[in-house]
C-alpha cells in the first residue's frame, strides 16, 4: 500500500493532469519530479482507485477489437484502426497513413527522454514522422541497413525522427542485405556500424514493419534475386521483419542471416516494447506469422485485418 505522502502526491499529479490539463512535462516542472515519475504516479492513481476513467470510443480505433487482439496474442497493447475496407490484396494508401497516425500518437504518449528508439524501414513506418509534432530528446537507432526508396530507408526515417526529438542518431551506412557473407562481415566491422550496433542492447522501443512473402509485399522480397527467393519460398518463408525470415508456424528460417546488417534477433527479442505496424489483406498471413514468432509486444493494424487475425491460433509459448 502506498504511504500517505505518495497518495497525496498521486492526488496532486492527477488533479493537475485531469482537471487542469497540464502535461506530464509541466507537472514535472511544477512539482520538481521527473516526467517519467509523473507518468508512474498517474498510472498508480488509476490503479489505486483515486482516479476513474470513462473512455469514449476513438473515431479511429475500435477498442473492443483492440482489446480482444491484445488478449488473444498476449500483447501489451493492440490497436485495431478503423479504415475503409479494401477489396483484393492491395490496401489503399490511406491505410498506411491511418496506421502511421496512430503509431505517432502511441510514440507521443509513451516515449520519454530515457527511452532509446529503434526504427526499421518500410512504407508505413516512413509515414510516422508525418504525424509527429515532437518527441523528448531521446536517442534513435537504425535497426537495419539501407533498402528501398530514399523516403523509406532507415537512414531517412532516422533523420526525420531525430530532427523532431533533438536526440542523438545512430545510423547504418550500409545495405540491409550484403552481396555475400564476407562483405557482411567487413561491413559490420566498419566503425560507424559498430557504434550503432553497440546501442542495440540499449533500445527500449523498436518500431518495425512486417513484410509478406506469400503473397509478396516486402522490400526484402523485391531485393532478393529470383533463384534465391524461390529457394527461400520453398523452405517455407512467408513473412519477415527487420530482414529476419519466418515460416508459417513462426519458426525462424536462417535464410539471409549471414548477409543481413542490423540488430541481432536475440537483441530484438530483448527489446521491452517491439511495436509492429502493418495492415492490408496481403499482410494478414505475415502478421499472423510474426505474432506466432512472439516478436511483437504492440501491434498496430487495420480493423479488418485485426478481425481476421482473431481467427488465427495463439502463439506458441517458448
Amino acid at each position: 500500500m502506498a504511504v500517505k505522502e505518495d497518495v497525496e502526491l498521486m492526488g496532486r499529479v492527477a488533479r493537475l493532469y485531469y482537471l487542469q490539463g497540464l502535461t506530464r512535462v509541466e507537472i514535472a516542472g511544477r512539482l520538481g519530479i521527473s516526467r517519467f515519475k509523473a507518468g508512474r504516479l498517474l498510472d498508480a492513481a488509476v490503479e489505486a482507485g483515486l482516479v476513474t476513467i470513462t473512455l469514449k470510443p476513438s473515431a479511429l480505433i475500435d477498442p473492443e477489437i483492440s482489446d480482444a487482439l491484445a488478449t488473444r496474442f498476449g500483447l501489451r497493447r493492440a490497436y485495431a484502426v478503423r479504415v475503409e475496407e479494401t477489396t483484393g490484396s492491395a490496401p489503399q494508401p490511406r491505410i498506411y497513413e491511418d496506421l502511421a497516425r496512430v503509431a505517432a500518437g502511441v510514440l507521443t504518449e509513451t516515449v520519454t527522454k530515457d527511452d532509446v528508439l529503434g526504427f526499421d524501414c518500410g512504407r508505413t513506418v516512413s509515414h510516422i514522422a508525418d504525424y509527429l509534432t515532437g518527441l523528448p530528446a531521446c536517442d534513435v537507432v537504425q535497426l537495419t541497413g539501407l533498402m528501398g526508396t530514399v523516403q523509406r530507408t532507415g537512414l531517412e526515417i532516422l533523420s526525420r525522427i531525430t530532427s523532431l526529438s533533438g536526440g542523438d542518431a545512430y545510423p547504418i551506412y550500409a545495405p540491409m542485405i550484403a552481396l555475400d557473407s564476407a562483405s557482411a562481415v567487413a561491413l559490420r566491422q566498419e566503425p560507424v556500424v559498430q557504434a550503432t550496433m553497440a546501442h542495440y542492447g540499449k533500445v527500449t522501443k523498436a518500431v518495425v514493419s512486417v513484410g509478406s512473402w506469400a503473397p509478396p509485399d516486402s522490400q526484402v522480397y523485391d531485393h532478393v534475386g529470383a533463384p534465391e527467393r524461390d529457394a527461400l519460398l520453398k523452405s517455407g518463408v512467408v513473412a519477415e521483419t527487420c530482414a529476419f525470415l519466418f515460416g508459417n508456424d513462426g519458426r525462424a528460417i536462417r535464410g539471409l542471416d549471414d548477409r543481413r546488417i542490423g540488430i541481432p534477433l536475440a537483441d530484438l527479442r530483448a527489446v521491452p516494447d517491439v511495436i509492429g505496424i502493418a495492415g492490408g489483406p496481403a499482410k494478414r498471413r505475415a502478421i499472423a506469422t510474426i505474432l506466432q514468432a512472439e516478436i511483437l509486444d504492440t501491434l498496430i493494424t487495420d480493423e479488418p485485418t485485426a478481425r481476421s487475425l482473431l481467427g488465427s491460433p495463439p502463439p506458441r509459448r517458448r
